[in-house]
């Protein structure tokens, strides 16, 4: 018998952590929908700012992981996969900013139908990361998980799909060079958001492998 598994029913306080960060992450990436579909530059704006407290709110939960982590001798699973998995979800969010950021730095005003669209699964992902991170104190439940990764993969695809539309559009449509990097770069950095939510998908898939 593993023990750390054994054990793992005394150290349940990582569990609820994970599930607040996932409720920042959500939080974060509705107001990421609410920049796409803001009229003005100074609504961005202002989202944008709602969005930098919640990357912060999340560096302070990712703080308080770690901490709890080199404090805590029996963890409920593996050292590493917790902070992999702290880590990897705070990418998420800082890349979430990341784009509202250079939104900003950029002026940019044409919002494509591509980026909400990809925006909307982003969001879509986050949830999905909630029901994981939720379903991680219930090990024995690990069908809810497992179909929660999956629809992560599935999302990661259809961003991916968006993504070489928005691109091949952008390339046939878009006539001054400059708007064209600004739109190619605000494209590729929302892909890596989507990127990052599979590997969140992937980090939880290994930790189910070992202690499901």
């Amino acid at each position: 018998m593993n023990i750390l598994k054994y054990f793992s029913p005394k150290e349940r306080k990582f569990y609820g952590m994970f599930i607040n960060v996932a409720d920042n992450l959500i939080d974060a990436s509705d107001e990421f929908i609410k920049l796409m579909t803001a009229s003005t530059f100074e609504e961005r704006k202002t989202i944008g700012i709602t969005i930098k407290n919640f990357e912060r709110k999340g560096d302070e939960l990712t703080n308080e992981i770690m901490e709890e982590l080199h404090k805590t001798f029996i963890t409920p699973f593996d050292r590493e996969d917790i902070a992999k998995l702290t880590s990897t979800l705070d990418d998420v969010l800082d890349l979430i900013y990341g784009v509202s950021g250079k939104m900003e730095y950029y002026h940019f005003t044409d919002i494509s139908i591509y980026m909400k669209d990809m925006a909307k699964q982003l969001q879509l992902g986050c949830v999905q990361i909630q029901v994981a991170m939720t379903g991680l104190e219930k090990m024995g439940k690990e069908d809810k998980i497992l179909k929660a990764c999956k629809e992560l993969s599935k999302i990661e695809s259809r961003v991916d799909v968006i993504f070489h539309d928005a691109i091949s559009s952008l390339f046939d449509n878009e006539k001054d060079p400059i708007e064209l990097i600004k739109q190619k770069e605000i494209l590729q950095n929302i892909e890596k958001v989507a990127n990052k939510i599979e590997d969140v998908s992937k980090i939880v898939k290994t930790i189910l492998i070992k202690y499901a």
